[in-house]
């Protein structure tokens, strides 16, 4: 289930990448990141299932700061109330 959630969300994350790159439409960049983080996500849930705790949360992080750097990039201030 996992590893086809990961292969279906990899072929989208790279087909959106390919275009964005080829096309110079950047109005799909936060999706693409958004997608990014979850890709992230489903390969740190696998790295868990097989025991490799410090790779798994390497992946968490990282979707983690995808998501984080999303946000910053919105314009929404992090130190800000």
């Amino acid at each position: 289930m996992l590893k086809a959630l990961q292969l279906i969300l990899s072929i989208i994350t790279v087909g959106l990448a390919l275009y964005i790159m080829l096309t110079h439409s950047y109005q799909f960049l936060s999706f693409l990141n958004i997608l990014l983080g979850f890709t992230m996500l489903v390969l740190g849930a696998i790295e868990w299932q097989k025991r490799k705790k410090s790779s798994a949360w390497l992946l968490f992080f990282v979707a983690l700061f995808s998501w984080f750097s999303l946000r910053c990039s919105a314009g929404l201030s992090v130190f800000t109330a």
